[in-house]
Formats: structure tokens, C-alpha cells, sequence
């Protein structure tokens, strides 16, 4: 099969494609043959071994794929071959062949494509830890999503909504504002300011107009996935008891919080990792799973494909992400 294959960790353009055999597959896996891989920006970490988690080398990276399938090992019982399937691998998933612990496989509703299926699997898993398993939203609650144009921030956006919230997209442009508001945000907050002074008061006087914060409104969760400055000028957007979610790092700068602040104003801050949730609450992470699955079979979300690449162009699509000029989602086709 061919198979993007890191055997150094480094930049993106030092990894190539090569053939390779086919996997073998154990006890507990599944082999699917794969149609559709979404990338993602822990992908770049991964493939560059600034991840938190570094598999031995050489490797094929990649989490996110959908397919049929192939064969099934000793000891499966959801999947037997043909099953169209989503699955999110911890490694694996830049092949024409993937093998898939079976806990980490699901079944597609006939109305999902294998391509919205492969775009959704990550940012919305992460999505639904932050917004249902760790904020909680309600309906009626204000949300700020900062990031909102990106995958997991216009997911959040599309999974608050859908949950009864009303939401604000921090976006730093007009056109990812066009595109926030298309995933259904009802209000947009620019996130740019010339230094991280005039961020908070700017941040914070745009809430304020939107929401009434004047009056002791503001918000009721913010979900960041930028971090940087923003995540401090984000806090002062909360009203009293509000929670902000951290999802990621996206400006490169991890933040520290004054505490002093978080008990005047009885704030809380959560952190929201996605993989060690499949360990902890993995009954959590099956419904999650089904919930959207389950929307978008019915209409209600997008999976916000912006561009195609084949697996050749690996590069080309990664680069879209690392230099931030994507706008939803890009996938790779391995057929």
C-alpha cells in the first residue's frame, strides 16, 4: 500500500510517501480499507515529534479515517467486513490500509459520506468533550469561541448550537466571520488588537455590546483554542462563575492565569484533552460519537470540507494549516 511513513521526526516536507506491505492486524483490530483522512493540526506535532505521545520509528501517522471493512481480527463483534466505518486511530491513519483498535470504531449512517464522516471524527469528538463532557452547555448560555473558524472551533460553534446556546465567534479576519456565521455563531468578536493591554479592553467592550455585560451578563463559557493572549483577555469577558475551557494552543503561547482573578470573580478553567477520554469515559465518547454522527445524518451539522488533496500532496495540504489559512476542514483522498 502507500503510506505517508516518518522514519525521523522533522519538518512536513521531510516525510515522504512510499510504498510499504499492508498491515497485519491482532486480537481487538480491525483493517480498513481506507477512502477519506482528515488531517489535523496535532498531525503536524505528531509528524514533526512535538507531540505529547512519540511512536516508535519508522511510522505511519494519522488519525482520522473512513472506509470499508477489510478483516477484522480474533475477538471483534461491532465490525465484520463491508461495514462502512469512521474510526480515530492514535497512528496509522495517512495509509491506503489502516488497522483500528475496534473501541475506536464506528459505524456510518448510510447518509453520511466517508469524506464528511473522515473530516468530522476529530474536531468534533474534541468538541464534544469541551462543550458537553467539561463546560456543560445549556441552553440559553453565551458562549465565546475563540479560533471559530477552524475545525474544532467551528464545531464547537455548530454543537453549542445544537445544544440551544447562543454563540460568539472570536475570528481575527471578515471572511472567517462570513464563515462563522455560516456554521450558525449569532454574534462575532474581532480578536485583533496591538497588544495583549488593548486586547482585553477591546475583547471586553465588544462583549459587553453584545451581551449586555454591563448589566452583569457576559459569558457564560468560553471555549479557547488559541491560547496566547487571548486566553487572559478572554477571562475578562465572563461574568460571575463563568468557565473557560481550554481545547488548545493554536498562537503557540501556553498562558498563565492570575488566580487571584479566577477567586474574586469565582471563575473556573478546565482543560479539555481528547484521547485520554476514549480511556477514562469511553461510554461518553460512544454517545458523543452517535450524537453527531446523528445530526449530521439528519442535516443539522456541517462538516465544512474546504479542499481536497491526494495523499501525494500531503505538503501542500499540511501547509494550509500551518500557516493558518484554512477554514474549516482539508482532506486527503488515498485512493
Amino acid at each position: 500500500m502507500r503510506a505517508i511513513v516518518i522514519n525521523e521526526f522533522g519538518p512536513i516536507d521531510s516525510h515522504m510517501v512510499m510504498d510499504v506491505p499492508d498491515p497485519e492486524i491482532g486480537p481487538g483490530e480491525v483493517l480498513i480499507e481506507n477512502h477519506a483522512i482528515g488531517i489535523n493540526f496535532p498531525d503536524v506535532l505528531m509528524m514533526q515529534g512535538r507531540y505529547q505521545k512519540r511512536p516508535n520509528r519508522p511510522f505511519v501517522p494519522g488519525r482520522d479515517c473512513a472506509g470499508y471493512v477489510k478483516a477484522v481480527g480474533e475477538g471483534v463483534t461491532r465490525c465484520k467486513p463491508g461495514d462502512r466505518i469512521v474510526a480515530q486511530v492514535f497512528k496509522g491513519g495517512f495509509g491506503q490500509m489502516v488497522p483500528a483498535p475496534e473501541r475506536r470504531c464506528f459505524q456510518l449512517p448510510d447518509s453520511v459520506s466517508f469524506e464528511d464522516a473522515a473530516a468530522m471524527i476529530t474536531v468534533f469528538n474534541t468538541a464534544w468533550v469541551a462543550v458537553s463532557l467539561r463546560a456543560q452547555v445549556q441552553p440559553g448560555d453565551t458562549v465565546m469561541v475563540t479560533g471559530a473558524a477552524g475545525g474544532v472551533g467551528s464545531a464547537a460553534v455548530q454543537l453549542c448550537k445544537a445544544r440551544g446556546a447562543i454563540v460568539l465567534a472570536a475570528v481575527s479576519s471578515a471572511k472567517k466571520g462570513d464563515f462563522s456565521r455560516n456554521c450558525g455563531a449569532d454574534g462575532l468578536v474581532d480578536s485583533n488588537a496591538a497588544d495583549a493591554t488593548a486586547l482585553k479592553t477591546h475583547l471586553k467592550q465588544q462583549v459587553t455590546r453584545l451581551t449586555g455585560a454591563a448589566e452583569g451578563r457576559g459569558c457564560d463559557v468560553v471555549i479557547d483554542m488559541v491560547g496566547g493572549d487571548l486566553f487572559e483577555a478572554s477571562l475578562r469577558v465572563l461574568r460571575f462563575g463563568g468557565k473557560l475551557v481550554i481545547v488548545g494552543f493554536a498562537d503557540g503561547a501556553i498562558p498563565a492565569a492570575k488566580t487571584n482573578y479566577l477567586l474574586y470573580n469565582n471563575l473556573t478553567i478546565m482543560g479539555a484533552p481528547l484521547d485520554i477520554q476514549f480511556d477514562n469515559v469511553y461510554a461518553d465518547m460512544e454517545k458523543g460519537v452517535n450524537t453527531w454522527l446523528g445530526l449530521m445524518a439528519a442535516g443539522k451539522l456541517k462538516s465544512n470540507i474546504s479542499a481536497f488533496y491526494d495523499l501525494d500532496e500531503f505538503v501542500a495540504a499540511f501547509s494550509q494549516i500551518t500557516e493558518r489559512k484554512v477554514k474549516g476542514k482539508i482532506l486527503l483522498l488515498p485512493r
